[in-house]
C-alpha cells in the first residue's frame, strides 16, 4: 500500500487504480492466462512513467508495460503481480512529415488510427496486423509486428527510426532526432524493437511512413484443398511476381467464415488465397494478371476479383473475420503463428493434417502465405482435461515439426511466456547465453516484465 500511495503522489491519484474490477481487466491479454497485478497505472507523459519505473524498482516490485494486450503469448500478463503501466493515455500523434516521410506519436496510438491519419497526408504505415483496430503501436515496436502488408514492405522494425524509453535503470533515453534521417545505428532502439517490453517501457516513437500505392488490386481464389492452395503460392512468386500480399485461408476456417458473414464459396472449393496487388497507375492490375496466369497453372477452380473498392474491402472483411468466426468450433484456442520457408509451405500443410488426426483436434488454419507465416489455431474445451492434455502435446509436436522444416516457433506474435520452454531447441546455448546477458545488462534486478522471454538462470 506504502508503494502505490507512493505512486498517486507522484503520478496523480486518478491514475492509478487497485479495485478488483479494474485488475481483472488488466490480468490477461489474448491468450486468457490470467494473473493479477498489484495495481495499474495510466500515465500520461514520458516522466510519470519514469516516476513509476523508479518507485517499482526502489521497491523490488515487478513493472509490466501494457498496450492494448491483443498478444497470443502472454507478452503483457502479470506474471509476478507488480504494477501495470498502460500506455493508452499516451495517445497522441504529435506529428506527420510528408516531406520527410515520417511520424513521432506516443506508444498508445492505435495502428488504424496512424492508418488513417496518414492516408491524409498520402502516405502509409505498412505493418498492419489483423488486430490493427484495437492493437497500439508501443505493442507493434515491442513485438515487432507484421500483417498481411509484411511480405512486400517488411515488418515494424523496417520502420522504426528511434524511440524514446524508460530503462530499466530509471533512466529515460530520447531518440536523437538529428540521426533521424542519416540512417545512423542507434543500438538502443535496435534492441528495443522486438524485445516484448522486458528491456525498458516505449513512451515515444518516430516510425517512417511510404508514399500511399496509386492503385490496388485484389483477388480471392479458391481450391480444392489446402495442399493446393500452398503448393500455389510458390508458382505466383516462381513467375517473378511479388504481391502486396497472399494470404492462405483453409477450408475449415473458410466455412466458419461463409457461416459467420455469408460468403459464397463455390461447392468444390472450400480454401482460398486472398492476393492483394498495388503499384503506380495500371501496375496493381498488369500484375493480378500475372498472378491469374500463376493461379491457372495450378489447380485454381476459381477466381474472384474485386471490381469495386466496395469489394476488395468485403474481401479483406472476410480475411479479419477468421478469428471471431473460429469461435463457433470450440470453446477455446492456442493460435500458433509457426513460420517456414515459403518452399516448405505444402510440407507444413501436410503436418497440420497429420496432427490434427494424430491428437483427434480440430486445427483450422490460416495466414500469411507468401512469407511462410501460418497461424495453427489448435481448438479445444478447456474445461475438458484431456482436450487440454492433448493440446498442449500438439503444440510441442507442431513446433518440432516446424522446427524440422527449418523454420521458426513464432513469425510474429512474440515469445511471451508461452513459448520459453522450446526457445533453448530454436536458438542454442549460445545465442541464448547472449540473450540472457542482454537482460542481464539492462535489467539486472529483473523487474521489468519479468519471466517473459529469456530467464536469467
Amino acid at each position: 500500500m506504502q508503494l502505490v500511495n507512493g505512486i498517486g503522489r507522484a503520478i496523480g491519484r486518478d491514475k492509478i487504480e487497485t479495485s478488483p474490477e479494474v485488475l481483472t481487466c488488466y490480468a490477461f491479454d489474448a491468450t486468457n492466462i490470467r494473473h493479477l497485478p498489484l495495481a495499474v497505472t495510466f500515465p500520461q507523459t514520458a516522466q510519470e512513467v519514469q516516476a513509476i519505473v523508479g518507485l517499482c524498482l526502489d521497491a523490488g516490485v515487478p513493472v509490466i508495460p501494457r498496450g492494448a494486450g491483443t498478444g497470443f503469448a502472454g507478452g503483457t500478463v502479470p506474471l509476478c503481480g507488480g504494477v501495470v503501466v498502460s500506455t493508452e493515455r499516451l495517445a497522441r500523434i504529435l506529428s506527420i512529415d510528408r516531406d520527410r516521410g515520417l511520424t513521432f506519436l506516443e506508444p498508445g496510438v492505435v495502428n488504424a488510427t496512424l492508418q488513417n491519419e496518414a492516408a491524409k497526408a498520402g502516405l502509409m504505415f505498412p505493418p498492419d496486423p489483423s488486430s490493427l483496430e484495437v492493437c497500439t503501436l508501443g505493442g507493434n515496436v515491442a513485438q515487432d509486428a507484421g500483417g498481411p502488408r509484411a511480405l512486400k514492405y517488411g515488418v515494424t522494425r523496417d520502420y522504426v527510426l528511434g524511440v524514446d524509453a524508460i530503462l530499466p535503470s530509471g533512466r529515460l533515453v530520447e531518440c536523437d532526432e538529428s540521426l533521424v534521417d542519416s540512417g545512423a545505428w542507434d543500438p538502443i532502439t535496435t534492441l528495443l524493437v522486438g524485445s516484448e517490453g522486458t528491456l525498458g517501457i516505449i513512451t515515444r516513437i518516430c516510425l517512417r511512413l511510404r508514399a500511399r500505392p496509386e492503385s490496388l488490386a485484389t483477388a480471392l481464389a479458391f481450391f480444392k484443398t489446402t495442399r493446393d492452395a500452398a503448393a500455389a503460392v510458390n508458382l505466383v512468386f516462381e513467375r517473378g511476381v511479388l504481391p502486396a500480399a497472399l494470404e492462405l485461408v483453409d477450408s475449415e476456417t473458410m466455412d466458419c467464415i461463409a457461416k459467420f458473414i455469408k460468403i459464397e464459396t463455390p461447392p468444390s472449393g472450400g480454401c482460398s488465397l486472398l492476393i492483394e496487388t498495388d503499384g503506380k497507375l495500371g501496375e496493381a492490375q498488369e500484375t493480378m494478371s500475372e498472378v491469374e496466369a500463376a493461379l491457372k497453372g495450378a489447380s485454381v477452380v476459381e477466381i474472384k476479383v474485386a471490381r469495386s473498392e466496395e469489394e476488395r474491402q468485403e474481401l479483406w472483411r472476410m480475411r479479419r473475420s477468421v478469428s471471431p468466426s473460429l469461435a463457433r468450433i470450440a470453446p477455446w484456442k492456442i493460435n500458433e503463428d509457426v513460420c517456414v520457408p515459403r518452399s516448405n509451405l505444402p510440407l507444413l500443410v501436410d503436418a497440420v493434417t497429420r496432427l490434427s488426426a494424430k491428437y483427434g483436434l480440430r486445427l483450422p488454419t490460416f495466414g500469411h502465405a507468401g512469407d511462410g507465416n501460418m497461424h495453427v489455431n489448435v481448438m479445444f474445451d478447456p474445461k475438458d482435461r484431456d482436450q487440454v492434455r492433448r493440446a498442449e502435446a500438439l503444440v510441442a509436436d507442431l513446433f518440432e515439426s516446424t522446427l524440422r522444416l527449418a523454420g521458426s516457433i513464432s513469425g510474429e506474435h512474440g515469445i511471451g511466456f508461452t513459448k520459453m520452454q522450446f526457445l533453448p531447441t530454436q536458438l542454442g546455448p549460445d545465442v541464448l547465453s547472449l540473450e540472457r546477458r542482454i537482460k542481464q545488462a539492462f535489467d539486472p534486478q529483473a523487474l521489468v516484465n519479468p519471466g517473459k522471454v529469456v530467464d536469467l538462470v
